[in-house]
């Protein structure tokens, strides 16, 4: 049903009966939900020259318009071949795939055989649902091959991290069972799109998330060029301005408040524009409350960051700011800003290089992940220090942080077998920005010695004499197949 609502007149002995409006599956669309198959071969991060080993899964999807299916990005991810099957039909088609965007968990697939979508009616796209709305979750969750289908209420409606990529977007909590397998397929109301199931919470009661028409549209709009650009960020650090003393000192007019800017993040569409002390009050026209949220609809609130993720990568908004007692009118160019330590699946291939043994490469949460379920108690400490204070401020203004992630044995290195896993300051006194500048120092590098400085002032000093042809003599008793690996972004 659409919205829990019922009504009983009671007149005499007459009852009058106002039903509640009934979500319904209709077999015509059966069709348009798929099974996905898809083959995978991720990287080892830890060792970023290999890969893990073919892994096979299972999603699903729903076909839309143009001859496109639209799934979850972590259905896909380090995909090496992908095949799909309709409800009706006992054959596999090969698929490709036409974009993906991990930040939210999106893809978009096709298949060349005209044959697959001959006689199948693509899903349109509805709504955001309300609160107390029903939908159904529709897909091919293990257990068993054929369609399921299960019928959940809307519960919650509001900006959630995405599993995938850590991103915060709109998300909408439904109590729908959700379990492997039926990522990617479609949620449906009234015969219409409403969103793509997306997470779960484990161990709980039936609380899955589905990723809403809102996120699902500009996903789409975003790859008509044929290229993904991503969901925009601020990349402020702020607070909320509901103390009344802090109100006073930053001399916030009670009409507007807004929150309170801590920080701009380096490199940020915001660099260097906004400062401390300014008081973001509006975007484009929508007043931010102290408490740091907007008016959503006529009865709910939501993160003023909605705002942000509503706009593509290249436009601009207008932020209303007070500073020093002044209000300005400030407007912002959004650009792809993913921070120092890029986010979970930023990397389709992380760079590396290897200096006489020494391997290095970029931190990422990606390579913090290759420590476990629980990589934020066992990764190292150097590495967390980056991914939950430094990064975040970057004081440095760097573009990417350097860590040594082991070091292959070798008469070059005796005494430092034991130093791993370090976060590299320097190269002998100087400092770099990026990995790429990092090389070009290692690559230049002419002196009879380099030294290696750690941000905890561990000096790693080794001879430079022959250090090519030691290198190629460690790659080889260790079958590194090459020195480096310049990496590539999803």
């Amino acid at each position: 049903m659409s919205k829990i609502l019922r009504l009983v007149i009671l007149c005499g002995s007459l009852c009058f009966f106002i039903a509640p409006h009934q979500t319904a599956f209709s077999a015509d669309i059966s069709d348009a939900v798929v099974k996905v198959f898809v083959t995978a071969n991720p990287v080892d991060f830890s060792k970023p020259w290999q890969t893990l080993g073919s892994q096979a899964s299972t999603g699903s999807g729903g076909v839309i318009a143009g001859n496109r299916i639209v799934t979850n990005a972590h259905v896909v991810a380090d995909h090496t071949f992908i095949q799909v099957r309709k409800q009706s039909s006992p054959k596999k088609y090969t698929a490709r795939l036409l974009a993906i965007g991990h930040d939210c968990d999106l893809a978009l697939l096709t298949v060349d055989d005209p044959e697959f979508f001959s006689d199948l009616q693509p899903l349109s796209l509805g709504g955001l649902p309300q609160l107390q709305d029903s939908v159904l979750v529709i897909g091919f969750p293990l257990g068993g091959d054929k369609l399921s289908i299960t019928k959940g209420v809307v519960s919650r409606i509001e900006i959630i991290p995405y599993a995938q990529s850590g991103k915060r977007l709109l998300g909408v909590q439904i109590d729908a069972a959700i379990n492997p397998g039926n990522s990617g397929g479609p949620v449906v109301q009234d015969g219409k799109l409403v969103g793509v199931a997306m997470q779960a919470i484990a161990n709980s009661q039936n609380i899955g998330f589905m990723i809403p028409t809102n996120v699902i549209t500009h996903f789409l709009k975003d790859v008509d060029d044929g290229e993904y650009d991503g969901f925009p960020f601020l990349g402020i650090e702020y607070d909320n301005s509901e103390n009344p003393a802090l109100q006073k000192f930053y001399r916030i007019p009670k009409k507007n408040e807004g929150v309170v800017i801590s920080r701009a993040l380096p490199f940020s569409p915001v660099d260097q524009v906004l400062k401390e002390g300014d008081v973001l009050m509006e975007i484009d026209g929508v007043k931010i409350e102290a408490d740091a949220t907007i008016q959503f609809r006529s009865n709910e609130r939501l993160d003023f960051s909605y705002l942000v993720t509503e706009k593509q990568i290249g436009e601009i908004a207008e932020l209303l700011v007070l500073r020093e007692g002044n209000i300005l009118k400030v407007p912002v160019t959004f650009t792809d800003f993913k921070g120092l330590v890029p986010p979970p699946n930023s990397y389709s291939k992380p760079p590396y290089y290897i200096y006489g043994g020494l391997v290095f490469t970029v931190l990422s949460m990606d390579l913090l992940q290759t420590w476990g379920k629980n990589w934020w108690e066992t990764a190292p400490l150097g590495y967390l220090d980056y991914a939950f204070g430094k990064a975040r401020l970057n004081y440095p203004r760097k573009k990417e942080i350097v860590v040594l992630l082991n070091i292959l044995p070798d008469d070059l290195s005796v005494g430092y077998f034991d130093v791993n896993h370090e976060v590299i300051k320097n190269v002998n006194g100087n400092e770099f920005v990026s990995f790429s500048d990092f090389v070009s120092l290692l690559e230049n590098e002419t002196g009879e010695f380099i030294r290696f400085e750690t941000d905890f002032g561990q000096k790693i000093i080794i001879a430079t004499d022959k250090i090519q042809d030691i290198t190629k003599e460690i790659l080889m008793r260790n079958n590194i197949p090459a020195q480096s690996g310049s990496g590539s972004l999803n």
